[in-house]
């Protein structure tokens, strides 16, 4: 009997050279997700380990960072799942809901540890000026609001490079949810099961991350982790027709290379692609592997929105001059252990809360 079209081939070790369809991966609880995610919480850990004491952050020679791949994955992967999520039930109560559930406890539970339990110990205030500032108290306001651009705590981190700064990765977050409400404006107005509205969208976001490359500073990332989100929803509305395989990935990961020290808006687009197409792949493409390291639950938001403080207090303790892997080698266990924490004691309960599905998703 001959394969059918597009038919997963392996090797020995069961890496699909031929191929897997997108579209038919979606509803596989059998993937690599939490593992991605993982990687690039961690690779946004490392680069910061750089960043806060005052070294240039890995892959810097290429006017980015490696946290910035890391938040790059994250919002291909999510520009996927959450499509996904709103062609399964659009509700907008249900859609909202679902979100919150996933960002907001866990966040309310950061910002009122860090203010009231990490900012004492750290301050360089007194106690009774720690409290009595009202920086303590709108700390945790902000974040909640997601604005944490300017949240800072009195006496906190103020010796360090970045002096002042509490939880800088948070940034993206307001981001995200801006993503979200596309998804919601589009899929409210049922432009999101038009191919040429979404393909539209998304290639405007490309042309848009490869202007503001040449007029912003390419650190600043929202630009293209925008677009990686337009992308991945795109994806998700081509699924049908997107194949997975090694050797395409392999191909995908030359260009970039190509592309590394070319034009940055030629490198932006490229690579902002990249991340959207070598992120299912490894979800879907690679056999499932290293599960030790999510056996105790998804702990890449934990990661994510407690690395930065931690490593903070690491640097405020140590010094300024401290080797950025040995702040990697500090912070790595303990941020796990909180993320774990998190996970356990805040996130997977939250999410029981969530909203079950009203509808099936309809075909492609």
């Amino acid at each position: 009997m001959t394969s059918p079209p597009h038919a997963a081939r392996t090797t020995p070790l069961g890496v699909t050279l031929r191929g897997v369809r997108l579209g038919d991966q979606l509803s596989s609880r059998d993937n690599n997700f939490d593992l991605l995610r993982l990687l690039a919480a961690w690779a946004v850990l490392v680069s910061h380990s750089y960043a806060l004491v005052g070294r240039d952050q890995p892959l810097h020679q290429f006017d980015t960072t490696l946290g910035n791949l890391g938040v790059l994955v994250f919002f291909a992967v999510s520009g996927l799942l959450i499509r996904r999520s709103w062609e399964y039930d659009p509700s907008p109560r249900d859609f909202w809901a679902k979100r919150a559930l996933r960002l907001m406890p866990a966040l309310v539970v950061t910002a009122l540890l860090t203010a009231f339990v990490l900012g004492p110990l750290v301050t360089a205030r007194s106690l009774g000026g720690y409290f009595s500032s009202p920086e303590t108290w709108l700390y945790p306001v902000k974040l909640i609001l997601m604005v944490p651009f300017g949240a800072q705590l009195p006496g906190v981190f103020d010796d360090t490079v970045y002096a002042g700064a509490v939880n800088g990765s948070l940034w993206s977050l307001p981001v995200e949810v801006f993503a979200y409400l596309m998804v919601f404006v589009l899929g409210t107005a049922g432009l999101l099961a038009s191919r040429w509205v979404v393909t539209l969208v998304a290639a405007t976001s490309l042309v848009w991350a490869a202007w503001w490359v040449t007029t912003m500073s390419d650190a600043v990332g929202s630009a293209y982790v925008l677009a990686a989100f337009a992308v991945g929803a795109a994806a998700y509305t081509h699924r049908d027709r997107i194949v997975l395989s090694t050797p395409i990935a392999l191909g995908t990961l030359l260009l970039c290379a190509v592309t590394a020290l070319g034009p940055d808006p030629l490198r932006v687009v490229v690579w902002t692609v990249a991340a959207v197409y070598l992120s299912y792949w490894f979800a879907y493409a690679l056999p499932r592997f290293a599960r030790g390291m999510t056996r105790y639950g998804d702990a890449s938001y934990g990661v994510y929105i407690w690395a930065f403080p931690i490593q903070q207090t690491i640097v405020h303790l140590v010094g300024n001059d401290t080797d950025p892997w040995l702040v990697t080698g500090l912070a790595t266990p303990v941020v796990w252990l909180m993320a774990i924490a998190s996970w356990r004691y805040v996130e997977r309960p939250a999410l029981r809360h969530k909203p079950r599905r009203r509808t099936t998703p309809t075909a492609a």
